[in-house]
């Protein structure tokens, strides 16, 4: 009863908080976060979870977007979500601005292995320094244990629970459960990718590495996507953790996506130069038709329930973060994710300094002008899938 009522005041402090900004009225923002809330954890009370047919749901190539917080994985997701046949743990296509990450929400976090949790209420990992919340610094190397895991840690059992919970999602929230494909960007799965492909074997599950400029993350991270620290840190402390994690986070990834199948990178700066191409360009490399509404354009409108603050969309924004790096925090940075960020054609400027053979050489590299795709190595063709009857 402790545990209902703790929830229950979790859910009514959030409707009044200040957390999402606010349109000017009251009666407004609490609607909006009322009917985001319910559209999140209609998954919870709906009946369609529990028939039988939820088993025989294809799980067909499933969409997973990697990196780190504030990467621009949202953006580039939603672009993704806008299509009429994706659906995330918030809705389908009609709700693309919901909530997109099931390792970050307690009452799905109950229903996931704790291998799959995400960086947020983590009372489960007991350190000095670092409380429950694990933001942008997951990945550095105090943390990292907690996290990374690999594919002899897979458990079967955690595995079947994890394919249920995303044919539940689809069940609930997908027009057509027989030609759905699930979204997610937990951003600790980063870190988890053999496990992942261990889990999904036979469902030919996607993957997209969104990388950010570290000189501009890093400064970022400090001040828009702190963790709990469970005392004052110096600056330049905070600065090294996030750079470490930045660092920790993409040389994984890369190192572990060699013989992983269907995964890409892309730089979040090529989206903002050119956002339609590098849409038209994740369309096919993960088998979705291409529709142009999934491209940021003025005149689009958010769904209703978007919070009042969110401006993740249009018009996109230049990077307002890089100009602001001092020396002593380029050279901080530079000590903990070089050479690396300059393989992956980064440097201080916010120039390309590079032309991608890192990303050809450890992932598949999403396509783009002057980057071309071996001849010998075409996308990959769908998978069939039994169908399911509908609901």
């Amino acid at each position: 009863m402790v545990s209902i009522a703790r929830k229950r005041f979790s859910g009514l402090a959030y409707l009044l908080s200040p957390a999402g900004g606010t349109s000017g009225s009251r009666t407004r923002d609490v609607t909006i976060k009322a009917i985001r809330l319910y559209r999140r954890d209609r998954w919870r009370y709906s009946l369609a979870r529990r028939r039988r047919f939820v088993d025989r749901i294809p799980l067909d190539r499933p969409i997973f977007f990697l990196g780190v917080q504030g990467g621009g994985e949202t953006i580039i997701g939603r672009c993704l979500r806008r299509s009429s046949v994706v659906v995330s743990m918030s809705g389908d296509s009609g709700h693309w601005t919901g909530i997109d990450e099931l390792g970050v929400v307690r009452n799905r976090m109950a229903r996931l292995p704790s291998s799959l949790w995400g960086c947020k209420y983590r009372t489960d990992v007991e350190h000095p320094l670092f409380g429950p919340n694990h933001n942008s610094v997951y990945a550095c190397d105090a943390l990292l244990p907690f996290y990374r895991r690999a594919a002899a840690d897979a458990d079967e059992g955690d595995g079947a629970r994890f394919r249920r919970l995303l044919r539940e999602h689809i069940a609930v929230y997908a027009g057509d459960p027989r030609h759905a494909r699930f979204f997610d960007k937990t951003h600790t799965n980063t870190l988890k990718l053999p496990l992942l492909a261990a889990y999904l074997r036979g469902c030919e599950p996607f993957f997209v590495l969104v990388a950010r400029n570290p000189y501009s993350w890093c400064y970022r991270a400090v001040r828009r996507k702190r963790p709990f620290h469970r005392f004052a840190l110096a600056p330049e402390h905070e600065l090294r953790l996030a750079a470490e994690h930045w660092s920790n986070t993409y040389r994984i990834a890369l190192e572990e996506a060699a013989p992983i199948p269907n995964l890409t990178v892309v730089r979040f700066e090529d989206f903002v130069a050119d956002p339609e191409a590098t849409v038209r360009s994740l369309c096919t490399f993960v088998g979705l038709e291409f529709e142009p509404a999934m491209v940021p354009r003025p005149g689009d409108r958010f769904p209703f329930a978007t919070l009042p603050d969110d401006r993740k969309w249009y018009p996109l924004f230049s990077d307002p973060w890089l100009a602001k790096v001092t020396d002593a925090e380029a050279a901080i940075v530079a000590s903990e994710c070089e050479p690396l960020a300059s393989e992956l054609g980064y440097d201080r400027t916010g120039r390309s300094t590079g032309d991608g053979m890192l990303l050809a050489a450890h992932g598949e590299l999403l396509d783009h002008p002057g980057h071309e795709r071996p001849a010998d190595d075409p996308p990959h063709a769908p998978e069939h899938h039994p169908s399911a009857p509908a609901r």
